[in-house]
């Protein structure tokens, strides 16, 4: 196989933190080249990326090849695997061997039988999939809340993200039923791929496949029954308007103020919030403007972290806020989209 370092080497990166650490299958440690494709697999997911040049090639890329294709010069790179399993990478004046495996049991996860499929604009599911993100936990005792649930119903597409304090929410129209929870690593890949142009996507009961013209990320869907989430979002009685930008540079600089985990205080009142921490070394107090007055006064902590990645999840300038007590849970609404959240309060002393 000859081909550009530079090319080889992007792809190469594109896809290889999808290779586990840790297996007890030693093939997966590392990337399968074969019919056109750079294929890696950790059994949760398979990510392939289309490598021109590579038709009619077989063999695995070991993981200790990885970096120094990285780091080859410039050029035409030629690798070569003879005996089996020895392979030997030659660029400019550099020739090294290493040993590989029989590419013949790597495993290529697909849908069986053909599924249902349907298409979206790349830019339109990753933007309803970064927004919701956020609120998505890398991993707890429930498995179906460490995924984003992806539900298509009543003429409309779901995107939503949650774990238990933060509750993250975006819809599209579409015309369609079903319901697919996708496992947090598939997201974050999905986010990183720089996906272009139709995304397909094909679902079964247990995988599903999205799939554009340069990569194809299957993924096995979790099993489980989804939060009722629309239950949450109901229309609460105090309403106002504030700048997102305004709102999120004063937490950022409330929650500088202090390493501890303090609460953020919320005290609303007219037309200004006024937040403040404080702890053992920081007694912190700003006051934002709200664009529309608030008709009761209202005290309210909310953990500063939290409402952080939460307004970073929204990208219009203004958003909206609905409130009811200081025990309910604070609605953030964008102004330019159906994107919503949720926020749970924490106790203020």
């Amino acid at each position: 196989m000859k081909i550009q370092k530079t090319e080889l080497a992007t792809k190469l990166n594109q896809i290889k933190g999808v290779v586990p650490k840790k297996t007890t299958m030693p093939i997966l440690q590392g990337i399968l080249v074969k019919e056109g494709y750079l294929i890696a697999n950790n059994l949760e997911m398979t990510v392939k990326t289309k490598l021109e040049g590579t038709e009619g090639e077989c063999f695995i890329i070991p993981e200790r090849a990885f970096d120094l294709i990285n780091n080859l010069p410039d050029g035409e790179v030629d690798i070569s695997v003879s005996n089996g399993n020895t392979m030997t990478i030659r660029a400019d004046k550099i020739k090294n061997k290493y040993q590989t495996m029989d590419p013949e049991p790597f495993p290529v996860a697909d849908i069986d039988g053909e599924g249902s499929e349907f298409t979206l604009k790349a830019g339109q599911l990753l933007e309803s999939v970064k927004r919701v993100s956020y609120a998505i936990p890398q991993q707890g005792g429930n498995a179906t809340m460490s995924t984003m649930c992806l539900q298509a119903k009543d003429g409309q597409l779901n995107f939503v993200g949650l774990d238990g304090h933060v509750l993250a929410w975006d819809k599209i129209d579409y015309d369609g039923e079903f319901e697919l929870l996708i496992p947090k690593n598939t997201i974050d890949k999905l986010k990183t791929l720089g996906l272009t142009g139709e995304v397909r996507i094909r679902h079964s009961n247990a995988m599903a496949i999205f799939a554009t013209e340069d990569f194809e990320i299957c993924t096995r869907l979790v099993q489980g029954e989804y939060y009722k989430y629309q239950n949450m979002f109901k229309e609460l009685p105090l309403h106002t308007v504030i700048s997102r930008k305004e709102l999120l540079d004063a937490m950022v600089r409330a929650k500088m103020c202090t390493a501890e985990k303090c609460p953020v205080k919320f005290e609303i009142a007219g037309s200004q919030l006024g937040l403040s921490i404080k702890d053992q070394t920081t007694d912190y107090h700003e006051t934002v403007d709200l664009q529309e007055n608030i008709s009761e006064e209202l005290t309210i902590g909310f953990d500063a972290r939290l409402v952080i990645e939460t307004l970073k999840a929204f990208d219009c300038d203004n958003v909206g806020i609905s409130l009811q007590s200081p025990k309910m849970p604070m609605i953030i609404e964008a102004e330019d989209s159906d994107f919503k959240t949720i926020v749970l309060p924490v106790a203020i002393k």
